[in-house]
């Protein structure tokens, strides 16, 4: 079974409920092991409109001008959303400054073929029992592996060198996480485990997605490569 296509409209939501945990519309944590604190702001930028969410540290009535704000925005090319907006930077600096920001595009992973592992290499998927595998090379992933499922990963012998995970379970979608030794990079292999990754996750029922920063060239590469469709562009303000 595969999860029915989504308009940009529909991915955006989906997303942040993938990202973070929730609670009322409000964002309470980070979607991940251990729960981490959110954002004070998320925002996903569509072709059509801006979206905002905030965490319950920000205040209600600010909450209330945020999503004014946000409806309030002429849609951009989303090439163009490449940095903080200055109008939600000044919203949110009433109530503390803002020390962080994170801005980069979210695509849909295509159905693909994908590209074969590189000769003398073997791709793999790797179930929660697997984690020893992992222990030398991604010591996170071996002790996260039962809540980064699917996984697959690459291997050089019984060496893993790449690995691509669940970085977030949303049950209807699913954020794809990559991580590539030095030594093995630049040979296809996150587009290759990519795709393996997608399909799993299709299986499932659910959408496989892939969000990104804009100076994280290596990973703009992969979506390139794998024609991936930009549905979105996300602004995290800390």
């Amino acid at each position: 079974m595969t999860a029915a296509a989504a308009s940009p409209e529909d991915l955006a939501p989906i997303q942040a409920r993938t990202l973070f945990v929730m609670r009322d519309g409000r964002l309470t944590a980070i979607n991940d092991v251990g729960r981490p604190a959110p954002p004070r702001c998320f925002l996903s930028y569509t072709a059509t409109a801006v979206t905002a969410w905030t965490s319950t540290a920000v205040p209600a009535d600010l909450t209330d001008e945020l999503h004014r704000w946000a409806a309030d925005q002429a849609p951009a090319p989303l090439t163009e959303v490449v940095s903080p907006p200055a109008g939600a930077l000044r919203l949110l600096a009433r109530h503390a400054p803002v020390t962080e920001s994170f801005v980069g595009p979210a695509y849909a992973v295509p159905d693909s073929a994908g590209t074969p592992a590189p000769p003398g290499l073997t791709l793999r998927e790797c179930g929660p029992s697997e984690s020893s595998r992992f222990r030398e090379t991604f010591p996170d992933v071996a002790d996260t592996l039962a809540e980064r499922q699917p996984t697959v990963a690459a291997f050089d012998g019984h060496r893993a060198v790449a690995v691509c995970c669940a970085a977030r379970d949303g049950g209807e979608a699913y954020e794809a996480g990559t991580e590539t030794l030095p030594s093995h990079r630049g040979r296809g292999l996150a587009s290759a485990l990519v795709t393996r990754w997608a399909r799993l996750v299709r299986a499932r029922g659910a959408r496989p997605l892939y969000s990104t920063e804009w100076d994280n060239h290596s990973s703009l590469s992969v979506a390139k490569r794998l024609a991936m469709e930009l549905y979105a562009v996300n602004v995290s303000l800390y």
